[in-house]
């Protein structure tokens, strides 16, 4: 209705009309006028957000306030006042598209019309507050469904738990980047609404879930083989996948693995009848340690590969470089899926069609698996540095932590290994005659792993075509990508839990939080 055409009769006559089908307060009277005047509330809303900012801008200056408190309250006016329009907006929304679809319920899951319900009104907690929201409801009655539905929310994307898809990427995001015990004190900052522990654990949880299911998707979609181990006849692209023309000329892809440490709940099997014993009366205690410890500790390795362009390298200052910028791969688990997960994000980029895959690593045996298995060439590097680290562990023990000897002889084979010569160095370590044992273990293991990479350790012939000799940016990641959150003081993971919060983190230094949510919600 068009407020600027209403006549006065026409006011009246619609005040007249309150009077009689109310109570006749001057409440409902204003209310049933308000209904009349504006069916869909959001000027009824627009009106109670003005009052909220008109009482926010009479309100004076409490004795002892500062800038500090007088920005907190203004910001808690600001969600007291855009809280009705946002509420009044999504109930206008879901109002027409239930008006749009009335009579038709059609399950999402079966797709069989269930019973209506009628419009039932529930709550939402959103980053402007609580939301109560009416909406046509519906239920399968199916033998194989038999849930509830409710297509305009499902439409709109309200989530079926308490919280908005909003405000769960709020707390996801600060659950994924700090401990949730410290996520709960920031949303209370950011939002003014501060949720239990558990529930930001519970969102998280949930998130972390649904994107391991999604790359699972992905990886099947865009998997290089098919079940029977044959090329598939033509290779799926990633959503996202930039354009052909930015193929680049050399390709890099660092991977290395972080061990944070997880737990595993012990079984009976594995107990005495004494243990088994102490483990009952533990779990009664909610004990996890002790003579009734209830979990093992164990660690489960996080693999890590980090992708960028040739080109985004460069020199940040003198000896020191820097990516401009990177793309993360992160899973807690067998090498096969990670693999998986690594061609997706390789097509992603099309590193499949750089005319140089450089992967760089420290050489372990998962690494090579993979580069075997992926159906493109790749041009295998072994760390110089980590080398380097080998060779000065052997040095210290045989000659003494800060000796001077130990500093020598390090330096000496490190240029041996630098200029390309690592034979030499495995010729001196086969004069070296250590009386200790550990001393005589890591020469032994030094030599098998040079012998072993020697065909990766053409260091002056790589730099000669520019490449690159470190895995910098893997080691990098093992900290602040994984490391800073799952590998904090006390921290013990269940081994899914440390899987979901590696991905999540991975989607985080890849800037992808936001997308994912619509990706969530789309699916």
């Amino acid at each position: 209705m068009d407020h600027t055409d209403i006549s006065s009769a026409t006011l009246l006559a619609i005040a007249s009309a309150a009077v009689a089908e109310t109570d006749g307060t001057p409440e409902a009277v204003a209310a049933h006028v308000a209904k009349r005047l504006d069916p869909d509330g959001v000027a009824s809303a627009f009106a109670r957000g003005l009052a909220e900012l008109a009482a926010y801008g009479a309100a004076g200056w409490t004795a002892g306030d500062t800038a500090v408190e007088a920005e907190v309250e203004a910001v808690a006016a600001s969600r007291r006042i855009v809280q009705p329009l946002f509420e009044a907006k999504l109930q206008a929304r879901l109002d027409a598209l239930d008006g749009a679809h009335r009579g038709r319920n059609r399950c999402p899951t079966c797709e069989q019309n269930g019973a209506s319900r009628g419009r039932l009104r529930r709550q939402w907690t959103s980053t402007v507050g609580t939301v109560s929201l009416r909406r046509r409801c519906a239920r399968c009655a199916t033998a194989t469904c038999e849930g509830g539905f409710a297509p305009a929310q499902n439409a709109i994307g309200l989530p079926d738990g308490e919280f908005t898809a909003r405000f769960e990427e709020v707390c996801t995001l600060l659950g994924t980047t700090v401990p949730f015990g410290m996520a709960t004190g920031l949303l209370a900052k950011l939002c003014g609404i501060e949720p239990s522990i558990k529930a930001v654990q519970d969102m998280t949880d949930r998130r972390g879930e649904a994107v391991l299911h999604l790359e699972a998707e992905q990886a099947e979609a865009c998997a290089p083989f098919d079940e029977t181990g044959l090329p598939v006849p033509m290779q799926q692209r990633p959503p996202n996948t930039v354009e052909p023309a930015a193929a680049p000329n050399v390709a890099y892809v660092e991977m290395d693995g972080v061990v944070p440490i997880t737990r595993e709940e012990l079984t009976g099997k594995e107990l005495t009848p004494t243990e088994r014993r102490r483990q009952q009366r533990a779990k009664k205690a909610k004990v996890r340690g002790g003579k009734g410890k209830r979990y093992r500790i164990v660690g489960r390795e996080v693999k890590n590969a980090v992708l960028y362009d040739g080109k985004d390298c460069t020199d940040q200052s003198p000896g020191r470089g820097c990516i401009l910028s990177k793309s993360y791969v992160s899973y807690l688990g067998d090498w096969q899926r990670f693999a998986a997960l690594l061609w997706v994000a390789m097509l992603r980029l099309r590193f499949d069609q750089a005319k140089l895959l450089v992967v760089l690593s420290d050489g372990a045996e998962w690494v090579r698996s993979i580069c075997k298995w992926l159906p493109v060439p790749t041009f295998l590097i072994l760390d110089l540095f980590h080398v380097k680290h080998r060779v000065w562990e052997v040095s210290r023990s045989l000659h003494g932590e800060h000796s001077p000897k130990a500093a020598q002889w390090a330096q000496v084979q490190c240029d041996r290994v630098e200029a390309g010569n690592a034979r030499k160095v495995i010729e001196a370590l086969r004069f070296l005659q250590p009386t200790r044992a550990e001393t005589r273990e890591l020469v032994r293991l030094l030599g098998n792993y040079l012998e072993a990479n020697l065909d990766r350790m053409d260091y002056p012939a790589y730099r000669a075509r520019g490449l690159r000799v470190g895995s910098g940016a893997v080691e990098s990641a093992n900290f602040h990508v994984t490391g800073t959150r799952l590998k904090l003081q006390g921290m013990r993971w269940s081994e899914e839990g440390a899987r979901q919060m590696a991905t999540l983190r991975a989607d985080l230094f890849n800037r992808n939080h936001e997308a994912r949510t619509r990706e969530i919600l789309a699916s």
